[in-house]
C-alpha cells in the first residue's frame, strides 16, 4: 500500500520537477501513464447541481396540462382509457365470432356498466380521482351501447335510440355540474362523440349522425351556461367541425342539401350561443372572457362549409357572406343595447368585426374583380381612417387588410383580360382609384405617427407611398402599352414616370417628407431601366426618323432628372448638417447621370446627327445598310468636345467642382480616337481616313488641351500619373502619326496622281517614304528636347518627366527602328545609286545616334550614371551608342559588299561569301589593333583585354569559318592580314603593366 500510494502521489502534484531527480522517482512518475495501479481508489463521482425550478420558465398552459396528465391516479387514467377500447374491439369481435344472442351480449355490458357507474358514484367523496374517471367511462360505454344497438344491430327504433341518448348526455351533464367536475363533463362527451367512429360500419344515414351530434352539442351548450368549461366547448367545436367536414368531403351529395343546410345552421347556432354563454360566466368573475376560438372560428368554418353547399348557386356564396355579415352585425348591435353593455363591449366588437369582414367578402363574390377591388379599396381607406381617428387598433388593421385584398383583386382580374379587354376596360380608373386610397392612407398614417411613438405607423405611411406610386405609374404605363404603337411608346413610358417623379419631389417640399424623394429617385431608376430594356432589344429606329421613335428623348429625361437630383442633393449636402448620409446616394444619382449622357443620350444622338449628315452627301455616304460607324464615331467625338466645354462652364457657373468630371471624359475619348486613327493608318497605308475622322480628332486634341489648361487654373487636383498619362496621349499619339501620314504624301508624290499608292518593295522609290517620316519624327523629338530645355508648352509643367521618360523613349524606338532597318534593309534609295554613308538607311542611323547622345546629353550628370557602375568604366549609354556604332559599321560594311559584289544582304549568302569572311576578319583585326594600341599607350588593362578578346575571337572565326574555304584567295588575306595585324599588335601595344592612378587594381583586372 505505501508503495501504490507512493505510485499515485505524483499524478496529483503539481508538474515541477523536484531537485534531486534519480532512476527511482522516472520510473515512479512513468508509471501511472502505462500501467494504472489496481488498487488505487476510484475518482469520485461528479457533483450534481441542484435542480433548476422548471415552473419559474414554463407557459401556464403546459403546467395545467402537466398537472391533469400526471396528477391524480394515472395508472387509473390509462386503465380506463385501455379498457374503453378494449371494450369497443370486445363488440366487433363478438359479433364477428360468438354466437350468444346480440341482445344478450349488450344487456350483459349494460349491467356491468351500470355497477361500475354506480361504484365510481359512490366512491366520489372518498376516492375522487377514480371516482370522476369510472363514471366518465361508464356513462361513454352506455353511449356506445346504445348508439350500436341503434345503428349496427337496429334492435331498438330511432326515436328510443335518441330519447336514450339525450338522457345519457343530460345525466353526464348532471353528474358534472352536481360534482363540479369539468374532466368527467369531457370523457362523457368525448367518448359520445366518439362512439359513431368505433362502432361504424361504413352505413347509416347523415340525419341519424348529425342528430345524434346535435343532442351532444345541446349538453355542450347546457353546460356552458352552468360552467365556464372552455375546454369542453373547445372540444365539442372541434369534434364536431371535424367529423362534419369530412363526411362532407367524403359523402356529400347535392339531393343532401336540404337536410345538410338545416344541420350546419344548428350547429352554428350551437357554437355561435356557447361563447355568449361563456362570456356570461366568466364576466361575473371579471376574467377575460371572449374565446377567440369560438368567436372566431365558428364563422370562418361554418363558412368554408356553407361554401361548399352553396357555390353551384347564382350568388349562392354572396348571399350566404351577406347573411352572415348582417347577422353579426345585429348581434353585436343587440349586445351593445344590453342593459349592462360594458360586460360585452369587447364581444360586441369581435361580433362587428365579423360582420364587416363577411360583408367586406359578399362584394368579390357578387361582382367581378374590378369593382371588388374599387370597392375594397375605398372600405379598407374608410375604415383606415376611422380606426387611427377612434384609435382602434383592430379597425385600421382590418383597414390594411381590405386595401390588400383590394390590389389582390385588382391584379386578379386585370391579368386575366385580353388586349381588346383590357382597351375596353378603362383600366386607368382602377390604377387612379387605388392609387388615391393607397396615398390618402399614407397621409392619414403620418399624420397620426406624430401623435404616437409607434415606429409602425411611419413604416405603414412610407409603404402605402410606395404603393401609391407604383399604380400611377403602372396605371400609366399599362395604357401606354395597350393605346400607343411601339416605336413612341418608350419617350411616353418615360414622361410619365417623370411626371410622377416631379409629383413626388413637390410632395417631398410642400410635406417635408424625405422617402418621397427617394421615392422618385427610384421612379428614375425604374423608368431608365425600362428604357434599357426597349433599346437592348432592337428599338432604334431608322437614322433620320422622328426623335419621338428613337430612345433619345427619354434618355435626356432621365438624364436631365438624374442630374438635377444630383445637382440637389449636392446643395443639400452643403446645406445640412447630415451631409455624410446622402454622400452615396449623390455620388449614385451622379454616376448615373453620367451614364446615361455617355451612353444612352451621345450615342442615340450621334447617330441621328451622322444620319442626317449622309443625307447630304448621299453620293459618299450611302444609307441603305444604315449608318456609316465612322461617321457615327465622328459625331460622337465631337459631342463629347461640345460636352467637356459645356461641362466646365456649368461647373463654374452652378459652384459644382464635380461636375468638371463630365468634361474629363473627353481625355478618355481623345485615347480612344488616337487608338483608332493611328490603327487604322498603320493598317491601311494605301489611303487616309476622312475629312471628319481628322476633324473630329482636331476637336478632341484641342478640347483636351483647352481642358487640361482651364484644370490647372481652376486649382482643380489631378494626380501626377494622370496628368503624365494625359501628357503621353496628346504627345505620342500626334507623333505617331507623322509616319504613315508622310509616308502616304510623299508616295503619293512619287508615284502620280494616276496610280496606286503602295509601299511595300523597299528597292523602289518607296523605300524614301520610310526613311523621310522617321527623319521627322526623330526632328519632332529634337524639338521636344529644346522645349523641355526652356520648360515651356508643350512639355510644361512636366519639362523634367518628359526629359527623363517619354524622350528617352522616343530615342529608344529612333534607335530600335534603325537597328531593325540595319539588319533588314539593304539601303537601296533607287532611282539614285547606293552611296555608302550617305543613303536614307546610314543618314538614318547617323540621326538616330545623334539623337540618343543628345538625350544622354539631356539628362542630369547624377542620372547619367547608374549605381553600383564600376568606377572608371564609361558610362552605360556612351558604351551603348559606341558597340551601336561599331555594328552598324560592321553592316554597312556589309551593305557595300552587296551593292558592288552583288553579293545578296542575306545571312546566308554572306556568311558563305569568302570574301566577306576575309573582309571581317580584317575589320576586326585592325579594330584590336586600334583598341589594343590605345589601351597600352593609356595603361588602361581593362581596353587592351577587351581588345584581346576581339582579336582571340578572330582567331577562332579564322579556324573555324575561313579555314574551310580550301584554296581559296580570301582564306589566304584573312589568315595573312590577321596574322600581320596581330604582329603589329604584339609590337605596338603590349600589355600594360600597371593601371592609371586612382583606378582599383581589381577593376582593372
Amino acid at each position: 500500500m505505501p508503495a501504490l500510494a507512493s505510485i499515485a502521489t505524483p499524478a496529483l502534484r503539481p508538474a515541477v520537477p523536484p531537485a534531486d531527480t534519480g532512476p527511482a522517482i522516472t520510473v515512479t512518475a512513468a508509471t501511472p501513464v502505462t500501467a494504472p495501479p489496481v488498487g488505487a481508489p476510484p475518482p469520485p463521482p461528479p457533483r450534481r447541481s441542484a435542480p433548476a425550478s422548471a415552473s419559474a420558465s414554463a407557459p401556464q398552459w403546459l403546467l395545467t396540462a402537466r398537472s391533469w396528465l400526471f396528477g391524480g391516479n394515472l395508472v387509473a387514467k390509462l386503465g380506463l382509457l385501455i379498457l374503453f377500447i378494449g371494450v369497443s374491439f370486445l363488440l366487433k369481435y363478438t359479433a364477428a365470432r360468438v354466437s350468444v344472442p346480440i341482445e344478450l351480449r349488450l344487456a350483459g355490458i349494460v349491467l356491468a356498466d351500470l355497477a361500475l357507474l354506480a361504484w365510481g358514484w359512490r366512491i366520489r367523496l372518498s376516492r375522487p380521482s377514480i371516482s370522476l374517471p369510472v363514471q366518465g367511462a361508464a356513462l361513454a360505454v352506455l353511449m356506445l351501447v346504445t348508439f350500436g344497438a341503434f345503428r349496427v344491430y337496429h334492435l331498438i327504433p330511432g326515436a328510443m335510440a335518441f330519447a336514450l341518448l339525450l338522457v345519457l348526455t343530460v345525466f353526464t351533464c348532471l353528474l358534472a355540474v352536481l360534482q363540479n367536475a369539468m374532466w368527467l363533463a369531457i370523457f362523457g362527451i368525448a367518448g359520445g362523440f366518439a362512439t359513431p367512429i368505433l362502432a361504424s360500419s361504413g352505413g347509416g344515414s347523415h340525419i341519424g349522425l348529425f342528430s345524434y351530434y346535435a343532442l351532444l352539442n345541446g349538453g355542450v351548450l347546457a353546460l356552458a351556461l352552468l360552467r365556464s368549461w372552455r375546454p369542453l366547448n373547445l372540444l365539442g367545436f372541434t369534434f364536431t367541425f371535424t367529423i362534419a367536414t369530412t363526411w362532407g368531403v367524403l359523402r356529400y351529395a347535392p339531393e343532401n342539401y336540404l337536410s345538410v343546410q338545416l344541420f350546419l345552421l344548428l350547429f352554428f347556432a350551437f357554437y355561435v350561443s356557447i361563447p355568449l354563454a361563456y362570456a356570461r360566466q366568466q364576466s361575473v368573475q371579471l376574467k377575460h372572457y371572449v374565446d377567440g376560438t369560438l368567436v372566431f372560428g365558428t364563422p370562418m368554418l361554418a363558412f368554408g362549409l356553407q361554401f361548399s353547399l352553396v357555390h353551384g348557386f347564382p350568388f349562392g356564396v354572396a348571399y350566404s357572406a351577406l347573411a352572415l355579415g348582417l347577422f353579426y352585425v345585429a348581434l353585436a348591435t343587440v349586445l351593445r343595447r344590453q342593459q349592462h353593455a360594458q360586460r360585452y363591449a369587447l364581444l360586441a366588437d369581435s361580433f362587428l368585426a365579423l360582420g364587416i369582414v363577411f360583408g367586406t367578402l359578399a362584394i368579390p363574390f357578387a361582382l367581378d374583380g374590378r369593382w371588388t377591388s374599387a370597392a375594397w379599396a375605398l372600405e379598407g381607406a374608410g375604415i383606415v381612417w376611422i380606426g387611427l381617428r377612434q384609435q382602434q387598433k383592430l379597425a385600421w388593421m382590418f383597414g390594411l387588410l381590405v386595401q390588400v385584398g383590394a390590389w389582390v383583386s385588382f391584379i386578379g382580374s386585370a391579368t386575366g383580360l385580353s388586349p381588346a379587354g383590357a382597351l375596353d376596360a378603362n383600366l386607368w380608373l382602377g390604377f387612379v382609384l387605388l392609387a388615391a386610397t393607397a396615398f390618402l392612407m399614407a397621409t392619414r398614417f403620418r399624420t397620426h405617427s406624430t401623435d404616437d411613438d409607434n415606429q409602425v405607423f411611419p413604416l405603414l405611411a412610407g409603404v402605402f407611398l410606395v404603393f401609391a406610386t407604383v399604380w400611377l405609374v403602372a396605371g400609366a404605363w399599362t395604357e401606354i402599352l395597350l393605346r400607343v404603337v411601339e416605336n413612341r411608346q418608350g419617350t411616353l413610358l418615360v414622361g410619365s414616370a417623370m411626371v410622377a417623379a416631379i409629383g413626388l419631389y413637390l410632395i417631398a417640399r410642400k410635406l417635408a417628407w424625405p422617402l418621397a424623394g427617394a421615392i422618385a429617385l427610384l421612379v428614375q431608376a425604374v423608368a431608365g431601366f425600362k428604357l434599357l430594356e426597349l433599346a437592348m432589344a432592337g428599338w432604334s429606329g431608322p437614322a433620320a426618323s422622328s426623335l419621338f421613335e428613337r430612345p433619345l428623348p427619354g434618355a435626356l429625361m432621365i438624364f436631365g432628372a438624374a442630374l438635377f437630383s444630383s445637382w440637389a442633393l449636392q446643395r443639400r449636402r452643403e446645406e445640412s448638417i447630415g451631409a455624410t448620409d446622402i454622400a452615396p446616394v449623390y455620388r449614385l444619382t451622379y454616376a448615373w447621370s453620367a451614364l446615361w449622357w455617355f451612353c444612352m443620350v451621345t450615342p442615340d444622338l450621334a447617330n441621328w446627327l451622322a444620319g442626317h449628315y449622309a443625307g447630304l452627301f448621299p453620293q459618299r455616304y450611302s444609307t441603305e445598310y444604315g449608318v456609316d460607324t465612322d461617321l457615327q464615331l465622328c459625331a460622337y467625338g465631337l459631342l463629347m468636345a461640345a460636352t467637356a466645354l459645356a461641362a466646365v462652364r456649368f461647373a463654374r457657373s452652378l459652384r459644382w467642382p464635380a461636375l468638371r468630371w463630365f468634361a474629363a471624359t473627353v481625355w478618355p475619348a481623345l485615347a480612344g480616337a488616337t487608338l483608332l486613327v493611328v490603327v487604322d493608318l498603320y493598317d491601311n497605308a494605301s489611303r487616309l481616313p476622312h475629312v471628319e475622322t481628322w476633324i473630329t480628332f482636331a476637336a478632341l486634341w484641342l478640347a483636351g488641351e483647352w481642358l487640361m489648361a482651364a484644370w490647372l487654373r481652376q486649382g482643380w487636383a489631378l494626380p501626377p500619373m494622370v496628368l503624365r498619362l494625359l501628357h503621353t496621349v496628346r504627345t505620342a499619339g500626334p507623333w505617331l502619326m507623322i509616319w504613315p501620314v508622310t509616308a502616304y504624301v510623299i508616295s503619293r508624290w512619287l508615284a502620280g496622281p494616276s496610280e496606286q499608292v503602295f509601299i511595300a518593295d523597299w528597292s523602289t522609290s518607296a523605300s524614301w517614304a520610310r526613311f523621310v517620316p522617321s527623319w521627322l519624327m526623330m526632328a519632332a523629338i529634337a524639338w521636344l528636347m529644346r522645349r523641355s530645355r526652356q520648360e515651356a508648352w508643350p512639355v510644361a509643367p512636366l519639362a523634367a518627366w518628359y526629359r527623363s521618360r517619354l524622350i528617352p523613349a522616343g530615342c529608344a524606338w529612333s534607335a530600335l527602328l534603325v537597328a531593325a532597318w540595319n539588319l533588314t534593309q539593304d539601303g537601296a534609295m533607287a532611282p539614285l545609286p547606293y552611296v555608302p554613308l550617305l543613303n536614307p538607311l546610314d543618314l538614318s542611323t547617323c540621326f538616330a545616334l545623334v539623337l540618343v547622345l543628345a538625350c544622354y546629353r539631356l539628362q542630369a550628370p547624377a542620372a547619367r550614371v547608374p549605381a553600383g557602375w564600376p568606377a572608371g568604366w564609361i558610362a552605360p549609354l556612351p558604351l551603348a551608342i559606341a558597340l551601336f556604332g561599331y555594328a552598324w559599321f560592321n553592316l554597312a560594311l556589309l551593305r557595300t559588299v552587296s551593292h558592288y559584289l552583288g553579293v545578296p544582304y542575306e545571312f546566308a549568302s554572306m556568311f558563305a561569301s569568302q570574301f566577306v569572311q576575309a573582309m571581317l576578319s580584317l575589320a576586326w583585326s585592325v579594330t584590336a589593333l586600334i583598341l589594343m594600341r590605345h589601351a597600352a599607350r593609356r595603361t588602361w588593362r581593362s581596353a587592351w583585354i577587351v581588345g584581346a578578346t576581339l582579336l582571340g575571337l578572330v582567331v577562332l572565326k579564322l579556324f573555324l569559318v575561313d579555314l574551310s574555304n580550301i584554296g581559296g584567295v580570301e582564306r589566304i588575306v584573312s589568315f595573312l592580314g590577321v596574322g600581320a595585324l596581330m604582329v603589329g599588335i604584339g609590337y605596338l601595344a603590349p600589355l600594360p603593366q600597371s593601371e592609371p592612378a586612382g583606378q582599383p587594381q581589381e577593376e582593372a583586372a
